[in-house]
């Protein structure tokens, strides 16, 4: 998955996270703490070069007290501070600027033998002539298959997805009236057994009225070159 980020704004992220970046304080430190102090208050000590062994102990239990409370200090403030990859990646998603996800599905008619042309259905909402696409899905692929299976009355088998590309871009949006940043991602389905409907230059399923266009059709269509001509222009690139 692609995203789009502003460097300025994922700099200020790891400013803002980097004291918690890495931070990770394990309970094996607490351990060798209070290892190092018992062993500490067992231990006996020799007068060396005039200084009492006492005075040895005394030094070694404060050193042993100071790093055991700094090791469970630390695992406090770590506990309260539970920062960790999955928050970081959570934050750095927040911050992409891509608005809308779309998969393009490009289906071609190949139940000719000179196949130019490719389906397209009427959208009444923006009234256009849209490719058939679908907003991204977690399990996009088969999300994508079952829908055109349902769709366009074809058995799941018949239907062999392939992802091509990924665009991102900026375009002006009709319906918010701003530009706003876009992915699409572009799969081409390929039919192997196209149910007898489909067949005809245009027909309808399930309310929905469809058509086989070329790529030459569409571009003398005024309504795709105003609204989705960024689209055509990609799909004459892929395919």
């Amino acid at each position: 998955m692609k995203i789009l980020i502003d460097d300025i704004k994922l700099n200020l992220l790891l400013e803002q996270k980097k004291q918690f970046i890495g931070r990770k304080v394990a309970w094996d430190s607490v351990l060798s703490a209070f290892s190092f102090l018992i062993s500490v208050l067992l231990a006996s000590y020799s007068d060396f070069l005039g200084i009492s062994g006492t005075v040895f102990k005394t030094v070694f239990v404060l050193l042993g007290i100071g790093f055991s409370a700094k090791s469970i200090f630390d695992i406090v403030k770590s506990s309260k501070n539970n920062y960790n990859f999955t928050d970081l990646l959570k934050d750095i998603n927040k911050l992409n600027e891509i608005v809308h996800g779309h998969s393009i599905v490009v289906i071609k008619d190949t139940f000719n033998r000179f196949s130019n042309r490719f389906l397209v259905y009427e959208d009444n909402r923006w009234n256009c002539n849209f490719f058939v696409n679908y907003k991204d899905n977690p399990n996009n692929e088969a999300f994508i298959i079952n829908h055109i299976s349902s769709e366009l009355k074809i058995e799941v088998d018949d239907i062999k997805l392939s992802f091509i590309a990924q665009k991102i871009h900026e375009k002006y949006s009709e319906t918010a009236k701003e530009r706003k940043v876009y992915s699409h991602k572009f799969y081409l389905a390929t039919i192997s057994n196209f149910p007898e409907d489909m067949e005809k230059d245009s027909f309808e399923f399930d309310g929905r009225l469809y058509h086989w266009k070329s790529i030459a059709e569409l571009e003398r269509n005024k309504d795709v070159q105003r609204k989705n001509l960024d689209i055509l222009n990609y799909i004459k690139e892929l395919f």
